[in-house]
């Protein structure tokens, strides 16, 4: 059976709260109705913050969901989602229950961007279980708070949102994936860090699995391209493992992301897979067709529901391998 397996950062999908669009004086027709997550939004570009108008946002939205179902993934692993029911009503509304099992852990980021894991409707598989890793401290143990407004606090996870670890039986063998997001590079030596921090549980965890008799499948925005100039080896940890190997790494112009302020591309995110899956690899893709037309690295078509706008999908682009399984 051939199961595409897919990694995708939505870019900023947080839920619209009834109350934006509903005056405070009409709460008293229906309080719960008024606090409910109804939508999901779109944040103006450059990350001012500003969510834009609803009937923007739900257009860019369409092009976000048109991204996951052209990729058409069995299974997939997502990034900065703010909680559970922004993912379910997204998947509703945007993607017609195209996913019928979803899972989502609350993390560490204090914005609420967190990691979920979806299986497609009719797939056919068992979720066995599912184990989130925000709360491990560096060094071991946990965190001495449970605040994530607490800077010093959140110093100390290992894990700058989760580590998402869910065992998938497929006929007959089970594989365990790691939904990640590492922490952004951003100039500090801190960053970089954190990142190998991230990258050396990862790689226990993904030894553990393989320890048990399970297949390791590594996925989500790592957050650095290990092929960019100023790499920092902070990735080199995970891609010492003896237990995984990266099925793009023959991959020619290999890039994920558009960093639109600079209009640079490079990889972020990441499929690395179990050694001995390596020769079950039937194709790789990376799905380009929902980034801005900014994006004059990809010169292909965009997606038929961006004719008439630029709204991209996300700055990312769904990123899949096809496995025999």
């Amino acid at each position: 059976m051939k199961t595409k397996i897919t990694t995708f950062n939505c870019e900023n999908l947080f839920g619209r709260y009834k109350f934006l669009d509903v005056p405070w004086k009409e709460k008293q027709a229906g309080y719960e109705n008024f606090l409910k997550i109804s939508e999901v939004v779109a944040l103006q570009q450059g990350r001012s913050g500003k969510i834009k108008p609803k009937a923007i946002a739900h257009e860019q939205r369409i092009n976000t969901g048109n991204a996951i179902l052209e990729a058409g993934p069995d299974i997939l692993a997502v990034q900065e989602v703010e909680n559970i029911s922004t993912l379910r009503i997204f998947n509703h509304i945007y993607l017609k229950d195209y996913f019928d099992r979803i899972l989502l852990v609350d993390g560490n980021d204090a914005r609420g961007i967190d990691v979920g894991f979806l299986v497609r409707k009719g797939f056919k598989c068992d979720l066995l279980d599912f184990r989130s890793h925000a709360d491990e401290a560096i060094g071991g143990g946990f965190l001495p708070k449970s605040s994530r407004l607490d800077t010093a606090n959140l110093a100390k996870a290992i894990f700058s949102r989760d580590c998402l670890e869910v065992d998938v039986q497929l006929n007959g063998t089970v594989f365990t994936f790691l939904v990640n997001h590492f922490k952004a590079q951003d100039g500090k030596p801190s960053s970089k860090v954190k990142r190998k921090n991230q990258s050396q549980r990862v790689r226990e965890l993904a030894k553990a699995a393989k320890d048990s008799n399970k297949f390791p499948i590594v996925l989500g925005d790592l957050n650095i391209d290990t092929q960019q100039t100023d790499y920092d080896n902070s990735l080199n940890d995970l891609y010492g493992s003896p237990v995984l190997t990266d099925p793009f790494q023959n991959t020619p112009d290999l890039w994920t992301h558009f960093y639109s302020s600079k209009k640079e591309v490079s990889r972020l995110d990441y499929i690395l897979i179990d050694k001995t899956l390596a020769n079950k690899v039937q194709g790789t893709e990376i799905f380009r067709a929902g980034l801005t037309k900014k994006c004059t690295q990809f010169t292909g078509p965009r997606l038929n529901s961006m004719k008439n706008n630029d709204l991209e999908a996300s700055d990312h682009c769904p990123t899949s391998i096809m496995l025999n399984t």
